[in-house]
């Protein structure tokens, strides 16, 4: 059995199987062969991850990168942790939460994982949490998801939860920015309505006044019915990420919309910003990531990437991605690779403490969320480069 075996089971399509061993093989140029398909030279028994991302659906164009991250990370590892091989098992949640409850129930009954990292859909992460809580099986969620996660005693959560940034982004147009009156428009799911709520509470909390909100459904092609209800605000508050982001932006931008936009960070997160263009020029966003922050565990998770593969993009996707990795070797060593127990290996994930890409990042050991800075940022368009500009850290 080698080192470290990703396997991807039950997807689509074999386009997307395709695309993603393509995605794998670009992410681990130059790895050596034999730690990828050779012999394991270690007599230990492999510790299995399961990884449950959406190849398919709204999200569906996350899921590639992130496999390659998460792959490349364990691969600069040497594929072990604790002294022990690690196999990564990878399942499609096609951007559904009973999708992905179907897969977490096969992680655990199949494949006996010790540990899932799940998930990028907000409902998928919630779903799949009271199952994998019932069989002590530890969950990691690699990005912002929507609160609920902290429930269970053996989620954690690798980056803020999503309301955490919103909030912090309405604070900062009421106060910073002196804007009086918003308007909401956000998807109608648990990561929509977390963030839109949280934008709410910070902005009306120094003297703002949300004055309508709009909820399209996940999915939306056509936004027109919704931008003709904005009116003039001074301001629209965007909760809508993946493939709406960019119908999103380029219709308000088609359809003149006059009010700023600002947004959570996954509305102009790298991964969308080529496909967004010069639509995207402007809007501000309060995000825990940027590919722009200027740390040492930044710049070494970027050059690294690129240096397997020239056209990566770092985004909080693929840096929730390498970071999520990071969490998981650290604990695992910490445990000396006894992960038996996933009680014990879910308190030992809270305790992390590492320097992720974003800064130094912890976890609170109750909750299981994490403590880490905020980055105010507008999209700027530099020399024909669109990207994003930091305005403001905000220390967590």
């Amino acid at each position: 059995m080698s080192p470290i075996v990703s396997v991807r089971r039950h997807l689509s399509s074999r386009s997307i199987v395709a695309a993603g061993a393509l995605a794998l093989t670009l992410a681990l140029a130059g790895t050596a062969s034999s730690s990828r398909f050779g012999p394991a030279k270690s007599s230990a028994s492999p510790i299995k991850i399961g990884v449950i991302l959406p190849y398919t659906g709204a999200f569906g164009l996350y899921g590639k990168p992130m496999e390659a991250t998460i792959t490349a990370r364990f691969a600069r590892n040497s594929n072990k942790a604790g002294g022990h091989p690690i196999q990564l098992v990878f399942e499609d949640e096609a951007t559904d939460a009973k999708t992905a409850v179907l897969k977490a129930t096969k992680l655990i009954t199949q494949d006996k994982v010790s540990a899932v990292i799940c998930c990028v859909n907000g409902a998928s992460t919630l779903a799949v949490a009271p199952i994998l809580a019932d069989r002590k099986i530890p969950q990691i969620g690699p990005i912002p998801n929507p609160a609920g996660l902290d429930k269970y005693s053996t989620g954690a959560l690798a980056a803020p939860t999503a309301g955490h940034d919103a909030e912090l982004l309405g604070r900062y147009v009421a106060r910073k920015q002196k804007q009086k009156t918003a308007v909401i428009v956000a998807s109608d799911f648990s990561y929509g309505h977390e963030v839109a709520d949280a934008f709410e509470r910070g902005f009306e909390a120094f003297g703002g006044k949300v004055t309508k909100a709009m909820y399209p459904s996940l999915g939306t092609q056509d936004y027109g019915a919704y931008l003709t209800q904005v009116g003039n605000p001074d301001v629209v508050f965007a909760g809508v990420a993946g493939a709406d982001a960019i119908a999103f932006i380029k219709q308000a931008k088609r359809f003149g919309l006059k009010p700023p936009i600002v947004g959570h960070g996954p509305l102009v997160t790298e991964l969308l910003l080529q496909a967004e263009g010069t639509a995207a020029v402007g809007i501000t966003a309060a995000f825990y990531y940027s590919s722009q922050i200027d740390t040492a565990a930044n710049k070494g998770f970027i050059a690294y990437m690129k240096s397997k593969n020239p056209n990566f993009v770092p985004s909080h996707f693929t840096a929730g991605a390498w970071n999520t990795g990071s969490v998981l070797i650290d604990s695992i060593n910490r445990m000396k690779g006894n992960v038996g127990d996933g009680q014990k290996f879910a308190k030992s994930i809270r305790r992390t403490k590492i320097k992720a890409p974003w800064g130094p990042m912890s976890f609170d050991p109750k909750t299981g969320n994490v403590r880490t800075s905020t980055y105010i940022y507008t999209v700027v368009d530099d020399g024909g480069t669109v990207e994003h500009k930091i305005r403001q850290r905000i220390a967590g």
